[in-house]
């Protein structure tokens, strides 16, 4: 019985559980994370329109919930309005390729050169440091697909006369027809607002995306080491103590069903902690208002409204996105190994 504990010990201590920087062929790994965080990305981004709507509508003004802002974009500007704005997301997989590469290299710095062992504190670290990164390219390019989410509905969802200039400077132009939407609101808003108009909330991205990145990555490996230590203490209750090694083994071909929940959970998690810091990034970049005046207008008109205003899609696009991204990730790097690695991956 010592004998077969010892095997499982030394295969345990060969095989990679968590793959790291040093592990990857780089040059297969970023088109493959590319490839396949824009599928991810189309399949979700309906979700994120339904959301930035329910989260810019003051006091439910237009939709009641998630199921009836969903049906009734669809009745009224057809299915064509669920992706307004997505190809102007598009530079956003320049960031998750920036993300993936300071995410990965700070957990090596953290793991070999500063000795921090726990997984979970060393991604939680990693990711703050590569969320503030990747807003360089998500702010801006989440101001124009926000104010193209709301085009032609302003009045419902616009914070009052500082964001009509936007409205008024898009009704100026002379060129609905002859150029994109896109180009057409980028243009406005430059207008307005000059180059600082892009980067309008920039603190408030950095303000939400690191607690929520924290909170997320913190999550998932936790929850993936209490699903191992249940799955464990239930082998260990059918075999008798010691003679797990055969289940503890085939436990492990289960990592991928680990990550998906985790993933899942993880999702879920940082989007409830960090609601409300959502709510103030997407109504300071759309309704144009100082963080004074827009955290004023959130108690007055939300009250406490602003821990659930538009949570349920973010919920749900948080916990699909966050699994898929997981799964689709992991699978990635477990596919983009270095060939002396191949035989040390679980899947």
């Amino acid at each position: 019985m010592a004998s077969s504990d010892t095997d499982f010990d030394l295969d345990r201590q060969q095989k990679l559980h968590i793959i790291e920087w040093e592990h990857l062929d780089l040059w297969k790994f970023y088109p493959c994370a590319i490839a396949s965080s824009w599928s991810i990305r189309c399949f979700l981004y309906p979700m994120s329109v339904v959301k930035s709507r329910l989260q810019l509508q003051r006091a439910n003004n237009m939709y009641t919930g998630m199921r009836h802002a969903f049906v009734d974009i669809v009745k009224k500007e057809g299915m064509g309005a669920l992706y307004r704005g997505f190809w102007m997301t598009l530079p956003q997989l320049s960031a998750s390729f920036l993300y993936s590469s300071v995410y990965e290299s700070s957990r090596d710095m953290f793991q070999n050169k500063m000795g921090i062992k726990s997984s979970a504190v060393v991604s939680a670290l990693a990711g703050g440091l590569a969320s503030p990164a990747a807003q360089f390219v998500f702010v801006p390019t989440d101001i124009i697909a926000q104010h193209m989410m709301v085009h032609k509905q302003h009045a419902a969802f616009s914070g009052g006369k500082r964001n009509q200039a936007i409205v008024e400077a898009l009704a100026s132009d002379g060129l609905e027809g002859r150029r994109t939407l896109g180009i057409r609101v980028a243009q406005a808003i430059y207008k307005v607002d000059g180059f600082k108009g892009f980067y309008r909330g920039f603190l408030s991205a950095i303000m939400l995306y690191i607690p929520s990145t924290m909170v997320f990555w913190s999550t998932y490996y936790n929850v993936q080491e209490l699903i191992e230590a249940a799955r464990s203490k239930a082998n260990r209750a059918k075999t008798g103590k010691g003679e797990g090694g055969d289940e503890e083994m085939a436990a492990r071909r289960l990592l991928f069903l680990d990550q998906a929940v985790a993933g899942t959970v993880g999702g879920v998690a940082s989007a409830i902690c960090t609601n409300p810091l959502e709510m103030l990034r997407i109504r300071l970049q759309v309704h144009r208002t100082s963080y004074r005046e827009t955290v004023r207008r959130l108690i007055k008109y939300e009250g406490r409204r602003v821990f659930t205003t538009g949570l349920a899609p973010r919920v749900v696009n948080n916990a699909l996105y966050s699994c898929l991204v997981m799964l689709g990730y992991e699978t990635v790097k477990k596919y983009c190994v270095l060939p002396q690695y191949k035989d040390s991956v679980i899947w």
